[in-house]
């Protein structure tokens, strides 16, 4: 992939690759955070169960999966309607997307 010039809210300028943003995300998923919070599918059973203690509405794992990809997506919008990059949102949801994916592989176990 070609490089990506970015610019971060402090005005400094980075360049990085689609393959290092990729490989953040992948760390991300499978490394501190899946070792602080366990599976994706058992952390988002929880924030299912949550959100039918508090909405009455059942939503599957990967539909709970959707509520932060959708803010990560709705904070891309703001940034590139603001003529930015918002790198650490688009890191986040392709770890979303890696979570989906994980989950997916579990339950068709």
């Amino acid at each position: 992939m070609s490089k990506r010039t970015t610019r971060p809210q402090s005005g400094a300028t980075t360049s990085v690759t689609g393959a290092e943003i990729v490989l953040r995300a992948h760390e991300l998923i499978t490394g501190d955070r899946h070792a602080d919070y366990d599976h994706p599918i058992e952390d988002y059973t929880k924030v299912s169960e949550i959100f039918y203690g508090l909405t009455g509405v059942r939503l599957t794992v990967q539909e709970s999966l959707c509520f932060p990809l959708a803010m990560k997506l709705a904070r891309m919008r703001t940034a590139r309607e603001q003529d930015r990059w918002h790198e650490d949102s688009v890191v986040d949801a392709i770890g979303y997307l890696g979570c989906m994916g994980m989950v997916n592989a579990v339950e068709r176990e």
